[in-house]
């Protein structure tokens, strides 16, 4: 049974880089907030064409891991997660309390999602590239929303400026 702090916040090893991802599918995460034009929803024509595709969704914001979202956990002194004999559900719990967290602190929705990409187990997300137009916060909102991102996680965000990301699975239209 995991239920003690040593147990709950002992460090995690990263998977190896062979362990879903391999690093030839791994399409180039894009820097900054502008997306190249094959990435931009056309909302009129989804509407009127049949045959339009949607392109691809991609995810804009930080790349962390698990043991991030243990610190985090840790240093906010969140509400401890249920006991259990699973480290995979310990996990899932305290990523989930600290997406709750974050959202609270941001007064914004915060995702978290898989990225195509070896350098981080997870991204935490606030936009995507299908419904960027309607969520857009204004510019001070989103520094705001960044500042609070990068306060509270600490250095691993801090060192980070928000990108775009490719999810692990495609099929997120």
């Amino acid at each position: 049974m995991i239920s003690s702090d040593q147990d709950i916040y002992a460090p995690c090893s990263r998977p190896t880089k062979s362990w879903t991802k391999s690093a030839d599918s791994n399409p180039a995460c894009l820097t900054g907030k502008d997306l190249p034009e094959e990435y931009c929803l056309n909302v009129r024509r989804w509407r009127l064409d049949p045959e339009y595709n949607k392109p691809q969704n991609l995810f804009y914001g930080f790349g962390v891991d698990i043991q991030d979202f243990l610190d985090y956990h840790q240093r906010h002194q969140l509400p401890r997660p249920p006991r259990t004999k699973r480290q995979d559900f310990l996990w899932l719990s305290i990523m989930d309390a600290v997406t709750a967290d974050l959202s609270v602190h941001c007064n914004f929705k915060i995702r978290r999602m898989l990225p195509l990409c070896d350098d981080y187990d997870y991204m935490i997300i606030f936009y995507d590239s299908h419904h960027i137009s309607i969520q857009e916060l204004e510019d001070d909102e989103e520094e705001d929303v960044i500042r609070v991102i990068k306060e509270r996680f600490g250095d691993s965000v801090a060192q980070q400026s928000p990108r775009w990301f490719f999810p692990l699975t495609m099929d997120q239209r």
